[in-house]
């Protein structure tokens, strides 16, 4: 059975769909809090993919005391050439550990579904997708970009490792928490918020659920199995 290690940094941010799609296809997650000072193993050969959530705080601030252990992980994951998939602020700080960056995005996307432009449909559908945040990814030096919007890059690829900028991994859950937890005045109301999801998330899960199929897939055989 395949193996993912999963960097956690946020207790209002878990897996979700991710997790629902991994017990789909019969994938194992091990998560690891790094915000409780929890730290990835000293060898990560066993995994067949690391994945990156998101996180309230921006990856280039070195002062957040859990983020030496996160750039430790994404290091042992590429010297262990284990691909890696960052979701919003795991896409950004993966940018970071290939030599890319992160900036002030000049139109910020809070609480909201967007559409993007996408290069291979087959691979990044156009959405909606759900966004939060407030800083963009600079894609490292040769990597393909996936997927784009008014905002800013949305996705890339280098090798096998993949950057996201918006959130497949949400659920109704997790979008309502997110939204009436934030004092951020741009973010939207949480009954149109509640309503849309609502609305949107049959079609979301099938959609996450593909985008998953298409980027990570079933290892065969698995590093676990070797």
């Amino acid at each position: 059975m395949p193996r993912a290690l999963v960097l956690q940094h946020d207790a209002d941010a878990p897996a979700g769909l991710l997790a629902e799609w991994a017990a789909a296809r019969g994938w194992t997650l091990e998560t690891v809090r790094l915000d409780l000072g929890e730290r990835a193993p000293a060898t990560l050969h066993e995994y067949d993919r690391v994945v990156s959530l998101g996180s309230g705080d921006a990856a280039d601030d070195e002062s957040v005391a859990w983020q030496a252990e996160e750039r430790r992980a994404l290091a042992r994951a590429l010297e262990d050439d284990v691909p890696v998939l960052g979701i919003c602020f795991g896409g950004q700080a993966l940018a970071l550990a290939l030599g890319g960056g992160v900036r002030r995005a000049a139109r910020p996307e809070i609480g909201c579904w967007t559409e993007v432009d996408t290069a291979d449909p087959a691979v990044v559908g156009a959405g909606p997708w759900f966004e939060w945040h407030v800083d963009e990814i600079v894609a490292p030096p040769g990597a393909e970009i996936l997927a784009r919007n008014a905002s800013g890059v949305q996705a890339w690829r280098l090798g096998d490792h993949v950057g996201l900028q918006f959130h497949p991994e949400v659920d109704e859950e997790i979008v309502v928490l997110w939204t009436a937890r934030s004092t951020d005045p741009r973010a939207p109301a949480l009954p149109d918020v509640r309503r849309q999801t609502a609305e949107l998330l049959p079609v979301v899960r099938e959609r996450a659920f593909a985008l998953f199929d298409a980027l990570i897939g079933v290892p065969a055989p698995t590093r676990s199995s070797r």
